[in-house]
């Protein structure tokens, strides 16, 4: 995820995106907002699109009336997917005997899952919830991502975590991804509370992308290869520095 601090949550099924993004060989970009003649559409009505996630994430409830997500699901089965090419090409990579391999994966829902937490609010975002989620390490681990990650560490791959999470959750998220089963990462990035990432000239105003872009661009010039970017928001790719983008499915919000 780009960043839990928005003061907003959007369903992603009709969220616009400016522009195209290159992800592996395909060119994506966001939906139209209106039809062949020009005209307005009109929204997805909000309680069926909430629906409709419910069942693409499998949606199913405990006894104590809490949501999950199914490891059956058609999210999670495209989410295998979509990590299954890219490990694919990672090793072809590592066989061509790059230098200095890297990867670089955000956390939330792309290598932890929201799902639940997302759900059991009816997909509003509470930011005092989420930060007492992340350092109670309610998120569960996204199993192929996991797989990934412990499969690149194995083979001599540096596994970079960076998150839109702040700095201020550091100690409950190195506890979550220890927890989870991830590898020691080289380095875990979270954005700055008051002290700017000295490789950003953006400062302490950066947006999702500058901040991303950037850290990946610093990797980049300390000598590391950087193979895969791994996210599950748009904003978690763009502005370049990795050969390639992998992005993961999340229709439950958007985040530019």
């Amino acid at each position: 995820m780009a960043s839990r601090t928005r003061g907003f949550t959007m369903l992603a099924t009709t969220a616009a995106l400016s522009g195209a993004l290159l992800v592996g060989s395909t060119v994506l970009s966001g939906p139209d907002n209106a039809d062949a003649a020009g005209k307005p559409k009109e929204p997805a009505n909000i309680g069926q699109v909430k629906n409709d996630v419910k069942q693409y994430y499998g949606d199913y409830l405990d006894p104590s009336g809490k949501h999950h997500a199914s490891s059956t699901s058609q999210w999670a089965k495209q989410t295998a997917t979509e990590i299954a090419s890219a490990r694919r090409w990672l090793e072809r990579k590592l066989l061509d005997g790059v230098k200095n391999p890297a990867i670089v994966l955000d956390i939330d829902d792309t290598s932890e899952l929201t799902y639940g937490f997302e759900a059991d609010r009816d997909f509003g975002f509470d930011q005092t919830a989420f930060d007492n989620a992340v350092n109670a390490g309610e998120f569960t681990a996204i199993e192929p991502t996991r797989e990934l990650t412990q499969w690149a560490s194995k083979h001599g791959v540096k596994v970079y975590f960076l998150t839109g999470r702040k700095e201020n959750l550091r100690a409950g998220t190195v506890k979550s991804l220890h927890k989870n089963g991830f590898p020691e990462p080289k380095e875990l990035f979270l954005k700055p509370l008051d002290k700017p990432l000295p490789w950003l000239p953006c400062g302490l105003t950066c947006n999702t992308v500058q901040y991303k872009a950037g850290t990946r661009a610093h990797l980049e010039a300390q000598g590391d290869t950087v193979l895969l970017s791994v996210g599950d928001q748009f904003s978690d790719l763009e502005g370049g520095h990795a050969e390639r983008l992998v992005k993961l499915p999340n229709p439950m919000y958007y985040l530019p």
